[in-house]
């Protein structure tokens, strides 16, 4: 036709191909199939550009061409425990979650693992017959590249008596019963589903989902609420937030490299490639070609005693293996945020110096001429005032990330020496190095303590009392159930224990008509009626009227309608009032509180 493919492609725009695909689809039978054919073969010719790429473009801007460090984590009873024990037993916050989350490109979409998805039974433990034993099969809807493109891949997922943290059918069943989602009559506990029995002639029982829970996403998402933060009833949790909490697991847990979902897809693919055949593989992983893994997922370090085998030697492959680990360089010293020092460097940079100087100068000039910020709102000056500091925060958030990221490159880039001459020439550690007693570590809900007990107790499943393992099963998820309905304070509200050797501090049962009706002037009416908060956050007063005026603002009052009716929120108060302001003058009245 005469026609340049290359320049008539780039000038191309989303329409146009909607458009040719309209146009194919109404003047010719076509499949689907065919459709994805031929968008196949227009991406091969844009990919002409490559040369074009890699050539001249490459030498004229410098581009980089390092490639970065793909974190493998083969061996998953290696590391998971590290992190699993971080999160449990260490880290000060609580997050209930994770193709089963709502992807990153598909935002608003809510398209993840649901409980229709998920089907639970009970059947008989082939070995063991006199026992029952659940399994759970997982389909998954939205895996990569084949969303609703072919049948969904199943696994299938079994009780761990050895390891309960790594047991994903206890996980799954103390969800189940947190949400009240099993449609039996009698299923209301933990113990109830595992005195389930399969009678004959019957293989297995299948444990009923009500009909309403099917659609709802298994792992949601937190959202604020008037009543404070909560699980949303029927939001899929997102990607980055799930990606967010992964990385700060991993910073806690010490590990030297990002740890994102990728970390442990590639360790999958790494650890299924030796036990499995090609094509259970790309069964496994949804991969259309095998190549993928090759290109993508295969680790950097060989996995085999390639010197044992040139040797002739027998392989020593327990060496290869725990170098391939991605908790190798693993130091739970390592920086978990900056230091008061660090901070004030920042406070110090020059850029953020200057933007700060700016923001004062345009709030004075605000003032002369309105009076106040919030009495120029809709001005041109406001519009400045406000931009200047949206740009101050980015200009913050970003030199503290890169704070962060040079001060633990450096720590992982000196520590080893440190050590090292420790041991040889008999230096003292410095207090940076020291290791934190982690015996120390405080729980705020006695559910959390338990399970930081149970949890990580390797037990020999063969020799142990099976009594005691059905008891521990039963604790924990028991404790997993009830935590699901129990959030922690903020860090100031928490209670710290004044007796030395003691690890762990929460709050007993709270009987809510201790509570009286009259309370100290800067305490939160709605954070009191919060029965999902430790007492010691429930009863926490403000140093200042303006401090909890902001709170209630902030974190209350923004999410409710000004003219709804509104329930008192102190536990012994059944006011109805109308509105905010209602509320507000009640609050004042009845309760003392300067909401």
């Amino acid at each position: 036709m005469g026609v340049d493919a290359h320049s008539h492609l780039s000038a191309c725009v989303d329409e146009n191909f909607r458009v040719y695909a309209d146009w194919r689809l109404k003047n010719f039978n076509t499949k689907q199939s065919t459709i994805w054919v031929e968008w196949k073969f227009l991406r091969l010719l844009l990919r002409g550009r490559q040369v074009f790429i890699l050539g001249p473009l490459t030498d004229e801007y410098y581009l980089g061409l390092s490639i970065d460090y793909k974190p493998v984590r083969p061996l998953p009873m290696n590391d998971i425990p590290c992190r699993i024990h971080c999160s449990c037993c260490l880290s000060p916050t609580l997050q209930r979650g994770p193709e089963h989350i709502e992807s990153g490109c598909l935002r608003g979409s809510n398209d993840a693992l649901c409980y229709k998805d998920i089907v639970l039974r009970v059947i008989p433990n082939p070995d063991q017959p006199d026992r029952h034993v659940l399994v759970m099969e997982v389909s998954l809807m939205f895996m990569k590249v084949k969303r609703f493109k072919s049948q969904p891949t199943t696994y299938i997922f079994h009780e761990r008596d050895d390891h309960l943290a790594l047991c994903p059918v206890s996980h799954f069943l103390a969800l189940a019963l947190a949400d009240d989602a099993f449609d039996a009559r009698g299923i209301s506990s933990v113990e109830d589903v595992l005195r389930i029995r399969v009678m004959a002639p019957r293989n297995s029982l299948h444990l009923k989902l009500k009909p309403h829970m099917l659609n709802i996403p298994v792992f949601r998402r937190a959202v604020h609420t008037a009543e404070g933060i909560r699980i949303a009833p029927d939001k899929a949790l997102p990607y980055d937030r799930f990606n967010q909490y992964l990385q700060r697991l991993g910073r806690n847990t010490g590990f030297e490299h990002k740890l994102t979902p990728y970390c442990t897809r590639r360790g999958t693919a790494n650890a299924i490639d030796t036990v499995a055949t090609t094509s259970e593989c790309n069964q496994v992983m949804g991969h259309s070609r095998a190549d993928v893994f090759e290109r993508y997922c295969i680790s950097v370090k060989v996995k085999r005693d390639v010197q044992s085998a040139y040797l002739g030697c027998p392989a020593r492959e327990s060496i290869i293996q725990a170098v391939g680990r991605f908790s190798l360089t693993r130091d739970p010293r390592a920086p978990k945020e900056l230091s008061n020092e660090h901070k004030e460097a920042i406070e110090r940079d020059p850029q953020l110096v200057k933007l700060c100087d700016r923001q004062r100068s345009l709030r004075k000039l605000i003032e002369r001429k309105h009076g106040s910020v919030p009495k120029s709102k809709g001005t041109a000056l406001h519009r400045e005032y406000t931009e200047l500091g949206d740009t101050i925060r980015a200009e913050k958030q970003t030199l503290h990330r890169e704070a962060f990221e040079d001060m633990r490159q450096e720590f992982f880039a000196t520590v080893d020496t440190v050590e090292i001459e420790r041991q040889l020439l008999g230096l003292s550690i410095s207090e940076e190095l020291k290791m934190d007693d982690e015996g120390k570590a405080q729980f705020v809900f006695e559910e959390r303590a338990q399970l930081a007990r149970n949890l990580f107790l390797s037990l020999d499943c063969r020799s142990e009392d099976q009594r005691e393992l059905y008891v521990r099963r039963v604790q924990t998820s028991q404790d997993w159930v009830s935590l699901c309905s129990l959030r922690e304070g903020p860090r100031k509200r928490r209670v710290t224990s004044a007796e030395s050797g003691v690890d762990i501090t929460f709050d007993g049962i709270i009987d809510e008509d201790t509570f009286p009706i009259s309370c100290p002037g800067t305490q939160c009416l709605f954070c009191l009626g919060d029965s999902q908060l430790p007492h010691s956050a429930r009863i926490y007063s403000f140093s200042r009227p303006d401090h909890l005026r902001r709170h209630v603002q902030n974190c209350h009052l923004r999410y409710l309608d000004p003219d709804a009716l509104l329930w008192c929120p102190h536990p012994s108060c059944p006011d109805a009032l109308d509105g905010v302001e209602d509320f507000q003058g009640h609050a004042l009245i009845v309760h003392n509180v300067y909401a």
